[in-house]
Parts: structure tokens; sequence; C-alpha cells
């Protein structure tokens, strides 16, 4: 898929309101793209995936997306960010509604219609 199309499902999937929304920090607005599996670590497929991204408020130093690069372990808890042997398509991840696997269409599924959270 390509970023564009990629971005787009994205934010229709958050209606351009930060996916996080983390107590204290959140911007309220969506204004940045947040890869859950780093860059460096995507399959060039896997890099614009809908799956593998949040919308988030901020930019890498202000915001959800500033606090997730801030808080590595806490990012990595919560499947803000995944490992680079992690699946995003099923690593579930802690969204302002709850726990939700997300997909490749906008869409995403809560962990708990999947068997819970791993």
């Amino acid at each position: 898929m390509n970023e564009k199309k990629c971005r787009g499902l994205t934010r229709n999937r958050s209606g351009g309101i930060c996916e996080l929304r983390i107590p204290g920090v959140c911007l309220g607005r969506a204004t940045n793209y947040q890869h859950r599996k780093n860059k460096s670590q995507c399959s060039k497929v896997e890099r614009w995936l809908p799956s593998n991204g949040l919308d988030a408020c901020g930019s890498g130093t202000t915001g959800c997306h500033g606090y997730i690069h801030a808080n590595q372990a806490e990012a990595v808890e919560k499947g803000w960010t995944v490992r680079s042997w992690d699946d995003p398509h099923t690593r579930p991840v802690h969204l302002w509604h709850g726990v939700v696997v997300l997909d490749d269409l906008g869409c995403f599924t809560p962990a708990l219609e999947l068997g819970g959270v791993s």
C-alpha cells in the first residue's frame, strides 16, 4: 500500500482525533502518523499499513507521539510500539476506547473478541 492511502485509512479510523488520548499530554487533534514498528525495522510492505500505524497528536517530541518516543517500555507494553519480531496485525494496542487489534482496512476489532490480550 502506498503512504497516501495508508495515511487516509488511518485518518478515517481516527476521525482526526488522537487515537491515544494520553492524560496530561494529549493535544486532541491527530496530526502525525506514529509507526508502531520502526520504519528501519519494517519491510517495504509493512511500512505503510494501517495496522502498523496510529493517528497521534504532536510530533516526535510533543503530545502523545512524543510521549511514545520518551516512554519506550510503556509504549511496548501498550502496543503503541512493537518489537522488530512482532506482527502489528496480531499485537493488541491500547487506544483511548479500549484494547484492539488493527487491520489494514483502517478498522479494528476489540481484543477481547479475539480471545484476550497477549
